[in-house]
């Protein structure tokens, strides 16, 4: 695409940080302070860009391509084509580029330039800092407390994988939901989270119910709308995932 508009923006990515490309994305935008949400909505809907909610969509943006080192965000409108390219290795770049199709587009995006220098390097930073800040924190206090004394509990529903190098039984304390032969839940960490990375590995899980254990199979799925799928679900834990998680993705479990 031949750009009337290029910026780039680049930091360091923080050690042991293994978010893909679309996750760092997410936490840019879907983990920005509400009324900051609200304003890019507007300031897209000003500039002609149609957005709008649905899975698969970052903020509204249609994710054209998504691979783990790169994910390319698209918005139509009949005044510019505007395209976000988020690149991680070593670091995280963030690329936006913009070609005026029609005249108002120039004057238009000089307004907007100016907001999307000052937003994107911060929520990148933000993304960084909180990423892998909150991650060891919240991480930290599951393992060393929260989730020994839930596991204890008669009611409360466990998730075992197989640990992925000791090949041991795993148990993680979840919070969701059975509909039918499927039992859903969000993992607030997405991939990052030891269990989802034990049941990438081997998708052969077991999940207690009510006291009763149930084989199944778990499937990750990126395209589906987490934020959505925890109004599904019990709402005292969706609250806590969705206060706490920054790289929100569904599993679903098909029961045996």
């Amino acid at each position: 695409m031949t750009s009337a508009y290029t910026s780039t923006v680049d930091i360091a990515r923080p050690a042991g940080d293994e978010r893909t490309a679309e996750q760092w994305a997410r936490a840019a935008w879907e983990d920005a302070p509400a009324p900051l949400r609200a304003f890019l909505r507007v300031g897209w809907r000003c500039l002609g860009l149609r957005t709008r909610p649905g899975p698969g969509r970052v903020l509204g943006w249609t994710v054209a391509s998504s691979e783990p080192g790169r994910v390319v965000l698209e918005a139509p409108s009949s005044l510019l084509t505007v395209r976000n390219t988020v690149d991680v290795g070593s670091r995280v770049r963030w690329t936006t580029t913009v070609r005026f199709d029609r005249a108002p587009a120039r004057a238009l995006w000089a307004i907007a330039a100016p907001v999307h220098a000052v937003v994107i390097p911060w929520r990148l930073r933000e993304a960084a800092r909180r990423g892998s800040g909150r991650h060891r924190l919240v991480t930290t206090f599951q393992r060393r407390v929260g989730n020994p004394v839930l596991s204890r509990l008669p009611g409360q529903v466990l998730l075992e994988t197989t640990g992925r190098r000791s090949g041991l039984p795993r148990h993680t304390p979840v919070g969701g939901r059975r509909t039918g032969g499927e039992f859903w839940l969000v993992s607030e960490f997405g991939t990052r989270s030891q269990y989802v990375r034990n049941l990438q590995a081997d998708p052969r899980v077991r999940v207690r119910l009510r006291g009763r254990w149930h084989r199944g199979t778990a499937r990750v799925l990126p395209d589906d709308d987490a934020v959505a799928r925890l109004k599904s679900l019990p709402r005292l834990n969706s609250l806590g995932v969705r206060a706490l998680g920054n790289d929100l993705l569904t599993v679903r479990v098909d029961l045996e």
